[in-house]
Formats: C-alpha cells, sequence, structure tokens
C-alpha cells in the first residue's frame, strides 16, 4: 500500500470513538493530545470486534468468521502486508500498524482481546466465580496493558496492579448491565452462585427482583469489591497526566458499585449511570 495516510487512520478511529458513550475515560483530556492517537486505534479495533461479537443478527458462526477474518488481518499489520487489508476495516488497521510500530507493544494483547470476542461469540453462561476472572484475562486486562504501554511502562507490578483494576471493571460491568445482557442471551452470574442463593436462568430471564437476586448482586459485588480495591495504588504509582486518568477511571468504578449498593443491588430492574454530578464528584477526587 503506498502514500499511507497515517493522520487519516487516526482521524477516523478518533470518530469511531467520540460515537461511542463509555462509563469510563476513553482517551480523555486527562491523556496528552500525542498520545490520544494510539487510544483511538486501539479503542476502535477492540470496538469493532466488540459490535461482531455483540451482534443480534449474526449467528455463532458468522461471529468467528467475522473475528477470525479480524485476526488475519492483525497478521497482516504484524508481518507488514498493508496492501492485503479490507476496505471496511483498512483505517483502523493502518492506524494500529503506527501504533503498534511507534510504541512496540506485544501483539499477544491484540491477540488475547480477540480470544475473549470469540469467547462471546460460543459461550453465553459461566459456571463459575473462577471462570469469570479468566475471561477478564483476556476481554480486560489486556487494555490496562495497552495503556502502560502507550505511556511508556513496563514494568511488572504495575501490569499486575492494573490487572486488579480491569478485571474488576469488567465484573462491575456485568452486575451494571445483567438486563442488557439478559437481551443477548448472556447471562455472566455464575451458576454455581445462582445455585447457592436458590435462583436459576428461568426466574433471570422472567426478570424476577426478589431476594434471592439481591443476594446474589451482593455477594457479587462484596468479591468484585475486594478485587477491585488491590488496584488501587496503581495511579500513584505513575506520573504525569496517566496518574489522573487512572484515577478517575478506578473512581469511576467505584462510582458504579456505589450505585450498586443504593438501588440495594436491584440491578435487573434499574442500571445505575454515572450522572453529571457524579462525573463531577470523580473529577473533584481525581484532582484532590
Amino acid at each position: 500500500m503506498n502514500n499511507i495516510n497515517f493522520d487519516e487512520a487516526f482521524t477516523h478511529c478518533e470518530k469511531i470513538t467520540k460515537n461511542h458513550y463509555e462509563n469510563f475515560p476513553v482517551a480523555s483530556f486527562l491523556i496528552p493530545k500525542d498520545k490520544r492517537k494510539y487510544v483511538y486505534a486501539v479503542y476502535s479495533f477492540a470496538r469493532y470486534a466488540d459490535d461482531i461479537a455483540d451482534s443480534a443478527i449474526l449467528t455463532s458462526e458468522e461471529k468467528l468468521a467475522r473475528l477470525n477474518l479480524l485476526e488475519d488481518e492483525l497478521d497482516c499489520v504484524l508481518n507488514n502486508q498493508l496492501e492485503n487489508l479490507q476496505e471496511e476495516t483498512k483505517y483502523i488497521f493502518i492506524a494500529l500498524y503506527k501504533t503498534l510500530l511507534d510504541l512496540n507493544i506485544p501483539s499477544i494483547e491484540l491477540k488475547n482481546l480477540l480470544t475473549a470476542f470469540k469467547q462471546d461469540s460460543v459461550k453465553d453462561k459461566y459456571d463459575t466465580f473462577e471462570e469469570l476472572l479468566e475471561y477478564s484475562k483476556y476481554s480486560a486486562n489486556p487494555v490496562g496493558h495497552l495503556v502502560l504501554y502507550i505511556f511508556g511502562y513496563t514494568d511488572k507490578k504495575l501490569f499486575a496492579l492494573s490487572d486488579y483494576i480491569c478485571t474488576g471493571l469488567q465484573l462491575i460491568n456485568f452486575w451494571q448491565d445483567v438486563a442488557r445482557d439478559l437481551e443477548i442471551n448472556r447471562v455472566y452470574i455464575p451458576n454455581e452462585i445462582l445455585q447457592k442463593h436458590n435462583y436459576n436462568y428461568e426466574l433471570l430471564n422472567n426478570k424476577v427482583e426478589n431476594e434471592n437476586y439481591i443476594n446474589i448482586i451482593k455477594e457479587l459485588i462484596a468479591k468484585t469489591k475486594e478485587f477491585y480495591k488491590k488496584g488501587e495504588e496503581l495511579p500513584n504509582l505513575v506520573s504525569g497526566r496517566l496518574k489522573y486518568e487512572l484515577k478517575a477511571t478506578y473512581y469511576g468504578g467505584m462510582t458504579i458499585i456505589n450505585k450498586i449498593e443504593m438501588l440495594n443491588y436491584r440491578t435487573l430492574t434499574t442500571r445505575p449511570v454515572v450522572s453529571g454530578s457524579d462525573k463531577f464528584k470523580i473529577l473533584i477526587k481525581t484532582i484532590f
């Protein structure tokens, strides 16, 4: 591919990023301008793959086929074969190529994300909490690693702390979005927890928000909070704007946990959201 326009590719990824709402900051003003383009590239790649895995139209086989095609394109990037990229996704992968080239990021982080999306395409229920933690190694932890790489950090201790935060955020999202996940026939509440509290998939699908359900979410939030707080030290071990970006992200997760607790764990009928005033409080905590 001749005359590669990296600026055009990064601009395309920026538009994708800004067109999606997230609870947690994505390339916010806290991230230096010269690094935002790399966040846009990584986010766009993950967003595109996630949309495939979450599609209500595609079959499991079709999802896997498309995700395998994405992996083929990633291999093209890794082998400097940009001329083989698909028209629909070429800008994402051109931006990703430049990101990997500039920052020397290991490709395994992106491969792990694709592994998680493939799992989402074929697996819709989990038996144990440990299974969720294993899934999060692929779905969430690579995101934290990528952010650290973008800012030039490679210390294993930082990566371990990041894993606590990223897995915690993944779990928080599960308990926040129980009803939304049901709409795409996905259940992340482990079956062992359902059985422990005399609850089942039929009750869940019928949105029976009884005391048993409340106790389920209460237990899961307690487990999640304990895990999440193990990463609390991370923001103070990095410098510059990343410190504040990570603090904002961490407090964003804690805000959702607090919202769920304030709802008395009734996340099946009410989805906790971060309001404008919540964001202001997060900003104050981040700065001070």
